[in-house]
């Protein structure tokens, strides 16, 4: 861990300043993924914080937040792993090293929850998770690997608590528009590239007809769906779906982490 530009030693409890970050949950974050010490897509990563903590008037020093993010990078006890990266309404720093989710041969059982997105936070990764967090317990509780937010009165699919949702239909793949609200997903835009195809927006409120559909992220790179609770299920095995987490992993392992690759402003 690192709290304020210091790396703190194993078996030390850091300090964690109590601000408004705790208190209200003011602030903003970032979660990357590390592979061989090196984050996958820092720069994306680095210009959506930028873009949170301006929506929300939260002073953001860019470089030296690059900066502590390739100091702790370089020392993570797993060279694979999540790393968190939190700026808090009283200006503090704090970097986190945390472990990734273990792989889903069997593939991960969604749970719809209705939710609204809230109007003044649209497009943001604010500190506010909590009712993503309930999302989530309510998931677990339900036998679920995660939730899915569907919007409530219309049913609308939005996304994952801490992810992205994307489905197949035909050959095609679909996501919810961002016009929704949800979250300008960096794996999202990366996957619409190595699938070698535009993903197409549609609103739905009814994914059993979708061929197949995978939860992805930058910490978790893809899950691919076996059920989504109440509504279909669906073969894990299918081709396009495997293709395109196939695809997802093949980049973020030997593709330039912030090369040709790299995911668009």
């Amino acid at each position: 861990m690192m709290v304020d530009g210091r790396l703190v030693p194993v078996g030390e409890v850091p300090l964690i300043p109590l601000d408004d970050a705790i208190v209200r949950g003011d602030g903003v974050f970032e979660g990357l993924r590390l592979y061989g010490h090196q984050p996958r897509t820092p720069e994306a990563h680095l210009d959506r914080m930028e873009r949170s903590a301006g929506l929300i008037r939260l002073p953001f020093d860019r470089d030296r937040t690059r900066r502590e993010i390739g100091e702790i990078a370089a020392v993570t006890s797993a060279p694979e792993c999540g790393l968190r990266v939190i700026l808090t309404r009283g200006g503090h720093r704090i970097l986190r090293e945390e472990p990734l989710i273990p792989e889903a041969p069997d593939g991960w059982s969604v749970r719809p929850v209705a939710h609204r997105i809230t109007p003044l936070l649209v497009a943001s990764k604010t500190l506010s998770y909590a009712a993503n967090m309930q999302a989530a317990r309510l998931a677990t509780e339900a036998g679920a690997d995660t939730a899915l937010f569907v919007e409530a009165g219309t049913r609308t699919v939005l996304e994952c608590p801490v992810a992205s949702f994307v489905w197949v239909e035909g050959n095609d793949l679909v996501a919810p528009p961002l016009g929704t609200g949800i979250l300008d997903s960096i794996t999202r835009r990366l996957v619409s590239e190595v699938a070698t195809l535009h993903i197409r927006e549609r609103r739905v409120a009814d994914l059993a007809g979708a061929d197949g559909a995978l939860v992805i992220s930058t910490v978790l790179e893809s899950r691919i769906v076996r059920e989504v609770q109440g509504i279909g299920r669906y073969d894990v095995a299918a081709r396009r779906v495997n293709e395109i987490a196939h695809a997802l992993r093949e980049v973020c392992t030997t593709g330039d982490p912030d090369g040709g690759r790299t995911v668009p402003d």
